[in-house]
Order: C-alpha cells, then sequence, then structure tokens
C-alpha cells in the first residue's frame, strides 16, 4: 500500500525548500563556507538563573535540509542571514544546539544567536538603552521605540523617574554591557524576568538585547536606578 503520509512529507519539504527558504552562508568551524537553503524561524526558550528568575530566551533557528547540509552542525558554526552573522549554540533551558525536525530525519533545526558586535557599523559605540512601563506582558520592538525613553550610551547606568498606572516596569539593555543591578526607590530589586532577543534599533545594527520586565505591575511614580 502507498504510504500516503511518505508521500504528503516528501511534498511538503520540496515545498518548503522551494518557497519558504532563503539562501543564507554557513561557515563550519571546520571545513569550507558553503550556501544553504534554509527557512528561518524563532525559538522560544525558559531556564531559571541562580538568583531563581525565570529567563526567557529568543533563538533564530535555521531548518535546513540534509541535501542542503550533510553533516551535523557543531557548537561554533556560524551563519550569515540578511547581513547578520548567528553562531550555533545551545539555548539556555535546551539540552541540544540542533534538533531533527521530521520523523524521517531530512529535516535538521539549528538554534543559533546573534553574534555580539556581529556587522557592527562604526556609530555602534554609543548603544540603544531603554526605561520605562508598558503594560504588555510581552514587549515588542515597536512597543519599547514607543512606549519607553530610550537613550544612547556606552555602559548600563541609568537613573530615572518612570511613571506607571498597573503598568510593568521595562529595562532593556545590550547584551555587551553586562548583567545589571535594579534598584527602585532606593531599594535592591530582583524580581525581573528576562527575555534575550536580537533587536535592530534605529540608528544601530542587529544587536543581541536582553529585556528586564518587573514581574508584577506597578502604579505610581518610581526612581528606577541601573548599575
Amino acid at each position: 500500500m502507498q504510504d500516503m503520509i511518505a508521500n504528503g512529507e516528501t511534498w511538503f519539504r520540496s515545498q518548503r525548500r522551494e518557497h519558504l527558504a532563503t539562501e543564507v552562508s554557513y561557515h563550519p568551524t571546520v571545513g569550507l563556507t558553503r550556501t544553504v537553503r534554509a527557512t528561518v524561524v524563532v525559538g522560544q526558550w525558559e531556564s531559571v538563573d541562580s538568583a531563581g528568575q525565570i529567563l526567557r530566551t529568543e533563538t533564530r533557528d535555521f531548518l535546513v535540509d540534509t541535501t542542503d547540509l550533510a553533516q551535523d552542525p557543531k557548537k561554533g558554526d556560524r551563519i550569515v542571514y540578511g547581513g547578520t552573522t548567528y553562531e550555533v549554540m545551545v539555548p539556555p533551558g535546551a539540552q541540544h544546539h540542533w534538533r531533527w525536525s521530521d520523523r524521517n530525519e531530512t529535516l535538521r533545526r539549528i538554534h543559533t544567536m546573534v553574534v555580539s558586535g556581529a556587522s557592527a557599523a562604526a556609530n555602534d559605540t554609543l548603544l540603544v538603552r531603554a526605561v520605562g512601563s508598558s503594560t504588555s506582558a510581552a514587549i515588542t520592538d515597536a512597543e519599547i521605540v514607543a512606549q519607553l525613553t530610550l537613550d544612547l550610551g556606552t555602559g548600563r547606568s541609568i537613573s530615572q523617574q518612570v511613571t506607571a498606572a498597573a503598568a510593568y516596569l521595562y529595562i532593556v539593555l545590550p547584551d555587551s554591557f553586562g548583567t545589571p543591578l535594579v534598584a527602585v526607590n532606593g531599594f535592591r530589586v530582583t524580581a525581573f524576568q528576562a527575555t534575550s532577543r536580537s533587536i535592530t534599533l534605529s540608528g544601530q545594527t542587529a544587536k543581541p538585547y536582553t529585556i528586564y520586565r518587573s514581574t508584577y505591575p506597578v502604579t505610581g511614580s518610581v526612581l528606577v536606578e541601573v548599575a
């Protein structure tokens, strides 16, 4: 009897590669650089850090057919897509840096994150930072620009008065600035959830950022200090 499921998977595999994939440059740690066709998707992961805070991480995942990439990806391999460089790595909360994405083991899902400083421009010495409040529990890039106060800095030191009305406090910093210490109205606060993802802000190239969101919404005027 004809395997209808297998035939359907074969058809979808060819359609995905033809219509849902784009060419990217694959740079293995050992071997020659090659051009492969990949479908680009977003991965989402959760883990708990040493302080007991939930860390949410977004990865850029590449679906690559074995006809394009025969060997298993290695940690440290790099993929260049849209002018940005991504590195193959194990995301926090995951066990491996890639996995099979189909039952016949013909499609790999490769987990990557943007490389810090990749495609950096000369005017990236001052990087965009953002502090403020939003009622959104999962703030988007557009909401960061529209709802938070943005400035430029060479480090994470910030002191800003924020007015919130049943809204979450947000602090958005480039990963290159390191992990911040946060105080609210003079008291050290650790009740923040962190989400990491690549963000492209006006005047700079795509960079890895961490978005810190207060665990609970607040109301009133508070002094947010970052060190």
